[in-house]
């Protein structure tokens, strides 16, 4: 079982092909800034992977299973900066204080297709929020 509590994440680029977005560009935006969030007692035990649910995206549809260790799941999310939706697919492993993931985010960009790989890591710090 996740752990409740707070949890810090950091999320690199791997590597992206966006069209009209020059690679520098997308380089110069992979901040790798971590960020914090809190998990309840209530989403530990009924929804863990609010953990894996990107910041300002706004999801249309989300599944995720996180059993025996292993993440899997995919959702379509819209972002601020594409006019469609996106699909991403999240492979990883999790342990009580910890996870590690693999995303691949497809979509179009201009009519063109688009693809982000990401990888991401969670780190439990501890059973206090604040």
């Amino acid at each position: 079982t996740v752990q409740a509590g707070k949890w810090t994440h950091v999320t690199k680029l791997v590597s992206a092909d966006i069209p009209g977005v020059p690679e520098t560009l997308i380089r110069a935006a992979d901040k790798q800034t971590p960020r914090t969030t809190c998990l309840t007692v209530q989403q530990a035990a009924a929804n863990p992977q609010v953990l894996l649910h990107a910041p300002g995206a706004t999801c249309s549809s989300r599944s995720y299973t996180l059993a025996a260790g292993k993440i899997r799941g995919q959702s379509v999310c819209r972002v601020d900066e594409l006019p469609t939706p996106v699909r991403t697919v999240t492979t990883g492993t999790y342990s009580a204080k910890g996870y590690v993931t693999r995303s691949v985010t497809t979509g179009t960009r201009n009519g063109r297709p688009l693809k982000v790989v990401t990888a991401s890591s969670g780190r439990w710090l501890g059973g206090t929020c604040k």
